[in-house]
């Protein structure tokens, strides 16, 4: 529990340093927060509203780990497998993020239309593994 607010303070310093200055009267935008432990994935809300949406992500695992983010109707243990690359095939995918090193952050900022999404960890493995979660992206 110690650790939780080094980590909550590591992820704000994060989004405030990725962030850009917005032209005045801009909407600010949603955010949110993902941490990925090995084979578990959180989200700090489980919605936000359409539109541009900034999104922190921290590895605190012990491995490397990818982020992505699927609109799809399925549920989030629901998806199609690749037998050959055992990964979770990515149809729907509005972005994402590479690799995220062990302790590692990084943030992306994408366009969410409404609907329903898939948070994912891509790496070989990991989505059967439990790595993935729901989220809702609601009408403005």
């Amino acid at each position: 529990m110690r650790r939780l607010p080094a980590v909550l303070v590591s992820v704000v310093l994060l989004l405030a340093a990725c962030g850009g200055a917005q032209p005045a009267g801009a909407p600010a935008g949603s955010q949110l927060i993902v941490e990925m432990t090995d084979y578990k994935v959180t989200a700090n809300v489980p919605s936000v509203k359409a539109g541009s949406t900034k999104i922190g992500v921290r590895n605190l695992a012990s491995q490397m780990h990818s982020f992505e983010v699927l609109k799809t109707d399925l549920p989030h243990d629901k998806l199609p497998i690749d037998g050959v690359t055992a990964k979770a095939k990515e149809d729907g995918k509005v972005g994402g993020i590479e690799s995220i090193a062990p302790g590692g952050s990084a943030s992306v900022t994408l366009d969410l239309a409404p609907g329903k999404y898939v948070l994912i960890c891509n790496v070989a493995g990991h989505y059967q593994l439990g790595m993935h979660i729901s989220f809702t992206v609601d009408a403005p």
